[in-house]
C-alpha cells in the first residue's frame, strides 16, 4: 500500500537534514565524489558521463527531476556551464539547492522549484535535456 504522500514528504525531508551532518557529508565525498547532501548514489564520473551525454553546454537548459539537494544537476550547471531548473516536491530539498545555488553563484543561470515529473511547473519546449538520477519512478 502506497504511503500518502505527506508522509513521504516528511520522510524525505528528515533525510535530507541528516544528509547535510558531517559524517555523511564526509561519506558522501569519498564515495560519490560530491558534497550536495546527496541522498542518491550518482557518481561524479556518472554525472560527468551524463553532461556529456546530453552535450550540455553554455546554450542548454537542463531540468534535474527529484533533484532534492542539487545533485547532479547544480554540478552539471558548475561543470558544464548550462542552465538548471532543480525540480523537487519536498520543500527541504528544494530549500538546500537554492542555498547551493547561492553558494556557488549560480544564481543567474539555476533555479529551483517545487514541483514533480508528472506536474512540471516548466513551458513545454524550454528546455534542452532532463535528468532525474536516483528517482524511483
Amino acid at each position: 500500500m502506497a504511503q500518502e504522500p505527506l508522509l513521504e514528504a516528511e520522510r524525505f525531508g528528515h533525510r535530507y537534514a541528516a544528509s547535510g551532518e558531517a559524517a555523511p557529508r564526509a561519506a558522501e565525498l569519498e564515495a560519490l565524489g560530491s558534497d550536495y547532501s546527496a541522498t542518491g548514489y550518482t557518481t561524479r564520473e556518472q554525472a560527468d558521463g551524463l553532461g556529456r551525454l546530453l552535450a550540455l553546454g553554455p546554450a542548454s537548459v537542463l531540468v534535474d527531476i527529484g533533484a532534492g539537494c542539487g545533485w547532479p544537476g547544480l554540478y552539471l550547471a558548475t561543470a558544464f556551464g548550462c542552465s538548471v531548473i532543480s525540480v523537487d516536491p519536498v520543500i527541504e530539498g528544494a530549500r538546500a539547492a537554492l542555498e547551493r545555488i547561492d553558494s556557488d553563484g549560480l544564481g543567474p543561470r539555476a533555479l529551483a522549484l517545487l514541483g514533480t515529473g508528472e506536474h512540471l511547473p516548466i513551458r513545454p519546449g524550454s528546455i534542452d535535456a532532463v535528468v532525474h538520477a536516483d528517482v524511483m519512478c
